[in-house]
């Protein structure tokens, strides 16, 4: 069952960042000029400056002194339509250091831009720009700053279109974003 979680990374880290980014949309409120100055993520798309400062959030508060998961999420706009995601697993544990997919054993790390397709106020499917673990797509996260409150850091990257050959540069990234707390 485990190699199972090694075979399909894709898919289950792009499960883990929706569920811990739907949770959050439930507990917090806050947005692009929320009160805390110190929540954001942003980066440039094909050069397009795109703001994902909605209900940024990283994953749950490391329960050990080793952190063996970074999920960093956010939406573009209140509608949850458009978004941003981070996911990285590494067996050693995460510090402050640059990251690159694809380039050590025990490290999965991806970047994912996805937009919810809607038809009649419903979402029909997901159009996903995937970099990282997807043939000719390429993602580095820099981590600078990783304490209790939560992670910071920055990120570029190639994203490949699922199921296609477009791609999406990705320049300039860059995250603040705390731990989720249980019970705030």
């Amino acid at each position: 069952m485990k190699n199972w979680m090694f075979k399909r990374p894709c898919a289950i880290m792009l499960w883990v960042a929706v569920i811990i980014m739907g949770f959050t949309a439930c507990k917090k409120g806050g947005g692009g000029s929320g009160s805390d100055q110190d929540v954001y993520m942003s980066c440039k798309l094909n050069g397009t400056l795109h703001e994902f400062n909605y209900h940024v959030n990283a994953n749950d508060h490391p329960a050990t002194d080793t952190v063996h998961f970074v999920v960093i999420g956010g939406w573009e706009k209140e509608d949850m339509v458009t978004g941003f995601g981070i996911d990285m697993q590494i067996d050693k544990g995460a510090k402050e250091a640059t990251y690159v997919s694809n380039s050590a054993a025990g490290l999965l790390l991806s970047g994912k831009y996805y937009i919810q397709n809607m038809k009649d106020g419903k979402i029909v499917n997901t159009t996903i720009y995937n970099g990282g673990d997807v043939d000719g797509s390429n993602f580095t996260m820099t981590i600078t700053s990783l304490t209790e409150w939560g992670v910071k850091g920055t990120f570029s990257g190639k994203l490949r279109l699922l199921d296609g050959d477009e791609f999406i540069a990705v320049t300039d990234g860059k995250f603040s974003a705390p731990y989720n707390r249980t019970g705030s």
